[in-house]
């Protein structure tokens, strides 16, 4: 089934939009697992969430999924594709939409507007940004140092204040691809984090960090059994 297209073409601005460059989107509405866009796809649209959760993957030499980057609302992408999309999108939760542009008309309006320039920018180098972490996060060599920076990294990224519950919309088998290692040993090390009082697991997808100084210890190295008990 294709992603439903709702032409918004005028309405209220989103957060972190400009308003003429939200006059070019239209919205794509997806279901869990739909497909945005395909790699190896012409990249004639950039994206942007607006509302939900998205992940971006592709298949390596081995045919193993790999997903390179989570996607909350205002995060963008597809400005990496210089022709052809790199990588596929895809969508993590219920009630996930995208604001969609065509690159032709937002590079056009680049060009004389300033403000939408700047917004471009911002959003191009949030990406970049985005992309270093997982890769600061890949360079650690434990599952354990490799899933508390993950789960340091999503409380930064979805802020919920102090002892506050965060969601995971993703699910174990997209984290363990994010990461590179197998579900088994994520979900083995979350039990860890768990009994070890350093996180709480509120639900399967829900997590408070009680903690977070021993979180980030954990971080730096080292197996299990450098968690205090």
């Amino acid at each position: 089934m294709g992603m439903a297209v709702t032409a918004t073409r005028s309405g209220p601005r989103d957060p972190g939009g400009c308003a003429s460059m939200e006059r070019l989107r239209t919205i794509v509405r997806g279901d869990i697992d739909e497909t945005i866009c395909r790699g190896e796809e012409q990249a004639d649209h950039w994206f942007r969430v607006v509302t939900g959760a998205a992940r971006r993957c592709s298949l390596n030499a081995y045919g193993r999924r790999q997903i390179v980057d989570f996607l909350l609302p205002g995060d963008a992408f597809g400005f990496d594709a210089p022709a052809l999309h790199e990588c596929s999108a895809e969508v993590v939760c219920a009630g996930t939409t995208m604001a969609r542009y065509p690159r032709r008309g937002l590079e056009d309006l680049a060009e004389s507007d300033l403000q939408v320039s700047r917004c471009l920018c911002d959003m191009a180098l949030d990406s970049i940004a985005r992309l270093q972490t997982r890769t600061l996060i890949l360079g650690h060599g434990s599952a354990l140092a490799r899933v508390s920076a993950f789960l340091l990294d999503w409380a930064d990224r979805c802020d919920p204040g102090r002892d506050s519950a965060i969601s995971l919309p993703m699910s174990r088998y997209d984290i363990a691809d994010y990461l590179g290692i197998a579900v088994e040993t994520v979900s083995r090390t979350l039990t860890v984090l768990r009994t070890r009082h350093v996180i709480a697991l509120r639900a399967t997808r829900c997590f408070t960090i009680c903690d977070r100084e021993a979180l980030e210890l954990a971080t730096e190295g080292g197996d299990e059994s450098s968690l205090a008990n």
